[in-house]
This record gives C-alpha cells, sequence and structure tokens, in this order.
C-alpha cells in the first residue's frame, strides 16, 4: 500500500475490559477499528461468526480488532486481568485482507515499547484530552499502526499461532476429505517454511498432510463400499476420486486389495454378539448387522428375543465370546459361529484373526501400520512433554472411579507399554479396583493421574474433580498434575477405541489444557 492519498489515522479514545480467567468475553461490533493488549495473561482471540479457534495471542503482544467484527475473547490464565482497547479511525484496516497473514480478519503483532505506553492512553474520549495527550496518543497510535502493517505484511508465525493453524488445517481435511485440497496451498498459508509445516503436521498426527487426506479418504470408502447400494464409480467420487480408476489403483496399492474385491467381502452380514467386537470391525470398514448388548446370555428372561433378532439378521457369520454349550449349538443352527476368547488375546491379535477370517488381512495390515506411526508420534510427545513423570491411569464413571493397574494389561498396553506412560508404584499391585469416590483415588498415594472420562462429562465436572484431585490430599496439591482424556463413553478393548485414545492424547499433550 502506497501512501499517497492515504488520510490520516485519528485516535477516538480508549477503554479498559475486565477479564476473568476462562471466561469469554463478547465484544460486540463497533464502528471504528480497535486495537487490543493484555499484559497478564495469553488470549484466545477469534471472531464470533466464525465457528473456528481463531488465534492466540501471547501476553503483552496487540491484536487488531477490525471494525464490525464481533470477537470472543478468552483469557488463558487463571486470575482476573484486563484488556486495554485503543479504538481509532483510518484507511485499510477494516479491509479484510487474504492470505497467511490474516486470519478471520484477526492478526496479532508485536510492539515491545507497548507496555511503557498503557499508562498514557486514558480510559476517556479523545475529546476530553489535553492537548498534549491528545498529540501524544496520536503519535502512539501511528507507531501501532506501523507495527501491525510491518506484521501483516510480514507474517512470522510463532509456535502456538501455527499449532492453531495446523488444527484448523487438520479439522478442515476431516470434514472436507471428499473436497479438492491442494496441499501447497495448505503450506503455503501457513505463514513458515513448507519443511517446517510437513514436519509439524507430521507431529500433530503421525502421517503427512497427504497420507493423512488419503488416509481419511480410504477408511470413508470403506464405509461406503461395505454397502451394497454404492458402486465402485460412487464410491470414488463421494471421497473426493473424480477418476474411478485411479481410485481403484490407489486402493489397491494401500490396501492390498481391489476395491471390488474388498466389496465382495466386507458386504458380508455379520452379527457380533460382543459389544466390543463392533470396533474390531470398524476399522475394517463394517457395520455389523446386529450387535448384541453385554452379558446378553445372561439375561435368561430375554434370550429368546435376542436369539430371534440374531434369526431375523439372517447373518452370513456369527461373532461371539464364550458362551454355555446350549447357546452355542443353537446359534450354530443359524449360521457359522465363531466363538473367540477374547479376554484371553491382545486386541491386534483379535484384529488380525478377524481380518484372517473376512479374508481382509491387508486391510487390517494397513491401518496398523497406520496405528503405529501414530503412537510412535505420540510416544514421542509423551516422552518429551511428561518426562518420564508417573501417572496412575483411572477411568471415571458415572459415580464409579476404575483404576487400572499392571497386573492386567489389557487396558494398561498401550498406554504403559507402547506410549511410555510412567507407571507409579500403586500401579503394581492393581489389576482392576473400582472405588466410589475420588477421596479413593487419593489414598492410593499417586501424586499424578489420567483421567479417562468414559461418559459425556462437562467442563465443570472436570474442572471440579481437577480441583478435589488437587486439593484432597493430606499434603497439598502443590505439583500434583491430572490429565484429562474424554472418551464420552466405556473404554472398549478393540482397534477402534485405541486409534481414538492415542488420537486424543495427542490432542491433549498439544492443546492449551496440557498444563493441568
Amino acid at each position: 500500500m502506497h501512501t499517497a492519498g492515504v488520510a490520516p489515522l485519528q485516535y477516538l479514545g480508549s477503554a479498559e475490559l475486565p477479564l476473568a480467567g476462562g471466561e469469554r468475553l463478547a465484544l460486540p461490533a463497533e464502528s471504528c477499528d480497535r486495537f487490543g493488549i493484555c499484559l497478564h495473561s495469553d488470549l484466545r482471540v477469534s471472531r464470533g461468526d466464525s465457528g473456528d479457534r481463531g488465534i492466540r495471542v501471547p501476553a503483552g503482544e496487540l491484536f487488531h480488532l477490525p471494525a464490525g467484527c464481533v470477537v470472543s475473547i478468552v483469557p488463558l490464565a487463571s486470575s482476573r486481568v484486563s484488556l486495554l482497547t485503543v479504538s481509532f479511525s483510518g484507511p485499510g484496516f477494516s479491509v479484510e485482507q487474504g492470505g497467511s497473514a490474516v486470519r478471520g480478519g484477526l492478526q496479532k503483532f508485536r510492539m515491545p515499547l507497548m507496555k511503557n505506553w498503557v499508562s498514557e492512553f486514558a480510559e476517556k474520549p479523545a475529546e476530553e484530552l489535553l492537548l498534549p495527550d491528545y498529540y501524544l496518543a496520536q503519535a502512539r497510535l501511528y507507531a501501532l499502526a506501523a507495527a501491525y502493517e510491518n506484521a501483516r505484511r510480514n507474517p512470522v508465525r510463532d509456535e502456538a499461532d501455527l499449532s492453531d493453524y495446523l488444527e484448523q488445517t487438520r479439522q478442515r481435511i476431516r470434514d472436507n476429505y471428499d473436497a479438492a485440497l491442494d496441499m501447497e496451498e495448505l503450506a503455503r498459508n501457513s505463514g513458515v517454511s513448507a519443511s517446517r509445516f510437513y514436519k509439524a503436521f507430521r507431529q500433530m498426527t503421525g502421517l503427512s498432510p497427504l497420507k493423512y487426506l488419503i488416509t481419511r479418504r480410504l477408511a470413508a470408502s470403506l464405509r461406503l463400499l461395505a454397502d451394497p447400494g454404492v458402486s465402485v464409480t460412487e464410491a470414488a467420487h463421494s471421497v473426493g476420486y473424480t477418476d474411478e480408476y485411479y481410485f481403484s489403483r490407489l486402493f489397491k496399492k494401500q490396501m492390498g486389495i481391489a476395491p471390488t474385491d474388498y466389496a465382495a467381502r466386507a458386504q458380508a452380514s455379520i452379527a457380533a454378539l460382543c459389544p466390543i467386537f463392533r470396533g474390531d470391525l470398524a476399522v475394517l470398514g463394517i457395520t455389523p448387522r446386529v450387535v448384541l448388548k453385554r452379558d446378553w446370555d445372561l439375561d435368561e428372561a430375554n434370550r429368546e428375543s435376542y436369539l430371534r433378532e440374531v434369526r431375523e439378521a439372517k447373518p452370513d457369520q456369527i461373532l461371539s465370546g464364550p458362551l454355555a454349550d446350549d447357546l452355542i449349538a443353537e446359534l450354530r443352527t443359524i449360521a457359522p459361529l465363531t466363538v473367540y476368547p477374547w479376554h484371553d488375546r491382545p486386541w491386534k491379535t483379535r484384529l488380525a484373526d478377524f481380518s484372517r477370517l473376512l479374508g481382509l488381512e491387508t486391510v487390517a495390515r494397513r491401518w496398523l501400520t497406520d496405528f503405529d506411526s501414530k503412537t510412535d508420534n505420540a510416544r514421542q510427545h509423551v516422552e518429551e512433554q511428561l518426562s518420564g513423570t508417573p501417572y496412575l491411569i483411572v477411568g471415571v464413571r458415572r459415580g464409579n472411579f476404575r483404576a487400572y493397574g499392571k497386573l492386567k494389561r489389557k487396558f494398561t498396553d498401550l498406554l504403559y507399554d507402547e506410549l511410555h506412560f510412567r507407571a507409579p508404584p500403586a500401579a503394581d499391585a492393581i489389576g482392576f479396583l473400582d472405588m466410589p469416590d475420588v477421596r479413593d483415588v487419593i489414598g492410593l498415594d499417586s501424586d499424578h493421574v489420567l483421567f479417562l472420562v468414559e461418559f459425556p462429562a462437562d467442563d465443570a465436572f472436570c474442572d471440579e474433580l481437577e480441583r478435589r484431585w488437587k486439593t484432597g490430599a493430606e499434603r497439598g496439591g502443590e505439583g500434583r498434575r491430572c490429565l484429562f482424556i474424554r472418551l464420552g463413553e466405556p473404554f472398549l478393548y478393540n482397534a477402534e477405541m485405541h486409534e481414538r485414545l492415542v488420537d486424543q492424547i495427542v490432542d491433549y499433550l498439544l492443546s492449551d489444557d496440557r498444563t493441568k
């Protein structure tokens, strides 16, 4: 932008707004532009109508609030702080810029001297200032505008900002995998070098952006191809490939099986009489025709209705955990039955066995390869951020806490063995230990805990649980840490749940909540 013909800036006034830690402040749209700064807390700033996470503004840095823009601000400190806004009018600021520097009309920038200038911006309209004070405010305003313009023209993305962009990129791929996505454009818009963008994305997901996109597309295509009503061409187009022949070649290269052969095998009707099996079949792209609840076989009053449900589904294959001999005999009159002793075998072994039974071994191997990449990536984050600190693993259910120890590896093999969470001494003597209150968990004498929240819990519940955990010990809560992974449902020992747990652990360790 050249200076010829540019109208001058005009200082309009300043205001100081109180912010409560963690609480959202909605700033209504104004007819003028504003600069904002908080000296004592990082902020999360987003447009009220954008729906994205916005930008993170470190304490002491400024940000621009465009005219006509509703803005949401959340202080990331726990204490009460204040936000100073400087209102002004002038050309060019209200025009929303494209490219990587301005996201949603918001731009942060640095002006180190601003911390010394804050007291010079009186909380009153410009027309009430004495002339010397007004001139000084005008001078400071032009200095801020110059810093803003330099930041807009020469963006430098810090780690927190890059993390935000990576999360938005990942979400964009998740939600729009069927659209045409240009990976080079995504890298250019990151505000960092392409090599740094690709490295950072791999650190977040365990996969490159292109591999992540392909994985999302092929996983969606599995579910489509398992539907008898969907052709290969329709599946290809639905996941973003306009050339069905290219899709077929890619599918076979990645999955080790042609899409037509996969469809023929995946369209078999399966009855899963153990709910845990549903998560193993899901990563193979298969949705069972019928799934019975846990311990259905012990519900003698309704047993016949369960058997009738299986008969009416007309399955090609029945998968079940151990059953009484009379039930096994009756189920075998309906369809071929595989009785699988899942209590005694690792979930990876079960996934391999099921894939072999269904002729989908290559699909399972592809999924396990991607899972191992994610696990390797998650392990690095655990080792870097938790530094060998021991964590007790506790499932949180409605009215119940279950400590998972090392005597039963089913629920701890991923966390303790593969991800290298360090187990506290209390875990050595525990298989499963159910407790009615968090005070019982505190009594296990572990300073740090990883809570797996196994029902839909809100922020208030987790905040209260954290408070009770940190204040309940006799020696006080200083230095005690708790991590929260919100599963939203009971932890099931299957492939789908383990993938979800790995993803959520990485998300948590990379999020603003990791300091809890």
